[in-house]
């Protein structure tokens, strides 16, 4: 997850996980803009570039930065253990993936970059709406581990159902279907109170879509996998929030 869509694109099967030793090419994606190699490395760096000196032009807050920390760790450790669930079946085509991996990239683009123009606040400064928001993200994080614990090798980035996939319906799972996804928007929102601004609550309103739109997708897959288990489980419990959707 980054402030672009800059990834590495695999050879690999269509309904498999890549093979153990895959070639790899820099690949850069912006709407129905495809670049590989040193243009798409190039191109990707200089936006990566422009964005930390906007950043760095705003002289962000102590809090920012560690929203940031929080944020960059929760990237490192979600890179680190992607891909070690084994192979499956893909549900979601690249197609509809590309568009999410550029929502995100909006998303954070406009959770941490202060765009000249948008300065508009929904907090006024206080000293209460920066502990609360990073607060806020280290729950979050933490339902986030607690979620990959119960999930284990059934978690992938993507919408696949795994060879042998189990539906869970432990730890975090009793209560919600999709707790991964929570902990993602409770970054997202953290953030935001942080920041107290309009633009960074659009950030997290942009993930939120994001989130809800792949969930849909998933829950389509998962019905038609468990049948009437998933149907028992979907009647009893919440998707991201309980009481509230």
């Amino acid at each position: 997850m980054s402030a672009t869509t800059l990834h590495r694109q695999m050879t690999e099967p269509p309904d498999t996980q890549p093979p153990s030793n895959p070639r790899r090419t820099v690949g850069l994606r912006l709407g129905s803009l495809t670049l590989t190699g040193p243009a798409a490395a190039a191109v990707g760096l200089l936006v990566v570039a422009l964005i930390v000196a906007l950043i760095v032009r705003s002289r962000p807050s102590l809090g920012m930065l560690l929203a940031g920390a929080i944020w960059l760790g929760f990237a490192v450790f979600w890179n680190l253990t992607a891909g070690r669930g084994g192979a499956g079946k893909r549900e979601e085509t690249v197609e509809s993936r590309s568009v999410r991996q550029n929502l995100l990239s909006l998303a954070l683009v406009l959770l941490f970059v202060p765009i000249p123009g948008l300065g508009w606040r929904f907090i006024q400064s206080a000293r209460w709406h920066v502990p609360a928001g990073l607060a806020i993200m280290a729950a979050a994080t933490l339902l986030h581990v607690w979620a990959r614990v119960h999930l284990g090798r059934n978690w992938s980035s993507e919408v696949m159902i795994k060879t042998d996939h189990k539906l869970v319906r432990t730890g975090p799972y009793r209560f919600v279907r999709h707790p991964i996804y929570t902990a993602i928007l409770g970054l997202a929102f953290g953030t935001a109170f942080v920041a107290g601004r309009i633009v960074s609550l659009l950030g997290a309103a942009v993930f939120t879509y994001a989130y809800i739109r792949k969930l849909r997708i998933e829950e389509r897959a998962l019905g038609a996998t468990f049948g009437s288990a998933w149907e028992d489980y979907r009647r009893r419990s919440w998707a991201l929030v309980p009481w509230l959707y």
